[in-house]
C-alpha cells in the first residue's frame, strides 16, 4: 500500500497535533512554532525530534509514527534524529 503525499497544510496540522503530544520544554516548543510559522517544515520537523533525543522524551507509538511518515514526505531522517540505532545516517544505504 503507497502513501499518498502530503501536501504543506497537512504537514504542518500534523508536526503541530506531534508538538502538543511530545513534552519538549517550552523554549523548545516554542522554536518548533517559530520555524513552523516561517514555513521552515522540514527544519521544524529535524529541531522537535533533535531535541526530543536530546532531552530523552518518550514519543509515543502513534506520533513517532506520524513523524516518520512525515520524514519520508519531506525527506528528513526521522528515526535517526530520534536516536534508532537501526536508522540509517543519511548518506548512508544501511546503519552504521
Amino acid at each position: 500500500m503507497t502513501e499518498e503525499p502530503l501536501d504543506r497544510l497537512a504537514s504542518l496540522t500534523m508536526l503541530r497535533g506531534v508538538l502538543k503530544e511530545v513534552q519538549l520544554p517550552i523554549a523548545d516548543a516554542e522554536q518548533v512554532l517559530v520555524l513552523l510559522s516561517a514555513g521552515e517544515l522540514q527544519v521544524a520537523l529535524e529541531t522537535l525530534c533533535i531535541q526530543a533525543y536530546e532531552y530523552d522524551v518518550g514519543v509515543p507509538l502513534k506520533q513517532r509514527e506520524t513523524l516518520e511518515r512525515l520524514g519520508r514526505a519531506l525527506g528528513v531522517p526521522v528515526g535517526y534524529l530520534l536516536g534508532d540505532p537501526w536508522a540509517a545516517a543519511p548518506g548512508c544505504r544501511r546503519p552504521l
